[in-house]
């Protein structure tokens, strides 16, 4: 059981960092840069908020992006603690 839900929280790790990825890839902010510009950078982004570390170096700025991140944070806190 911990082996499927680790595996099945991998997945949604894989595929909100890569939808992320592809919602961010354009945005530029006020300074003319980006915090998410390659899918290392969502990966990196997706792991920190999991992790609920929430560093706050890599952010969200379009609202598809912050849509994406609020169901995946919603997800990840209430499925990581199903084994317990």
């Amino acid at each position: 059981e911990l082996i499927t839900m680790l595996y099945i929280g991998f997945l949604g790790l894989i595929f909100t960092s890569y939808f992320v990825s592809l919602a961010e890839k354009d945005a530029v902010d006020e300074d003319g840069k980006t915090d998410i510009s390659s899918y290392a950078d969502a990966l990196w982004w997706g792991v920190v908020t999991v992790m609920t570390i929430g560093c706050g170096d890599k952010v969200p700025q379009t609202w598809i992006a912050k849509a994406i991140a609020s169901c995946f944070s919603v997800f990840a806190i209430s499925f990581f603690p199903l084994p317990a």
